[in-house]
């Protein structure tokens, strides 16, 4: 089952906030400025029920983690840029391993899309980057 439009929202969101356009001098681009959902579908296709389950559970942990991290009735995605950082280090300081360790899955599977494009990998200083982007971001 691929993800509901919602989930896909809170995806980017997310993403964009782990990936923020403009963070580096050297790397303008960020997870809003590169086809994240179209790796997004391509990674859902080809992975297991397993990795689909352990991403939707950490999404959905993160996503709905403002309520109990900073008292506010609203999902990550309704918050400001500055109140998800908190509620994403609010998570990382948890003293429940599952909850430290659910965004870091996500932070995961943001950077596998994200290094895998050619230009990011040149910017970031890889060596022997790929000549041509995967299909998903043709």
């Amino acid at each position: 089952m691929t993800l509901l439009a919602f989930e896909r929202r809170w995806l980017a969101a997310v993403f964009e906030t782990i990936l923020p356009s403009s963070a580096d001098a050297r790397l303008a681009i960020g997870a809003a400025d590169v086809p994240m959902m179209r790796f997004v579908d391509d990674l859902w296709r080809v992975s297991s029920w397993r990795l689909r389950a352990a991403v939707r559970l950490a999404l959905w942990v993160v996503a709905l983690s403002p309520m109990v991290a900073l008292g506010r009735a609203r999902t990550f995605a309704r918050l400001g840029p500055g109140e998800r950082l908190a509620c994403l280090r609010r998570l990382a300081s948890s003293r429940v391993y599952l909850v430290r360790e659910l965004p870091i899955v996500l932070k995961g599977i943001a950077c596998l899309g994200y290094c895998g494009l050619p230009e990011v990998q040149k910017r970031i200083g890889i060596h022997g980057v790929d000549a041509e982007p995967p299909a998903w971001a043709r």
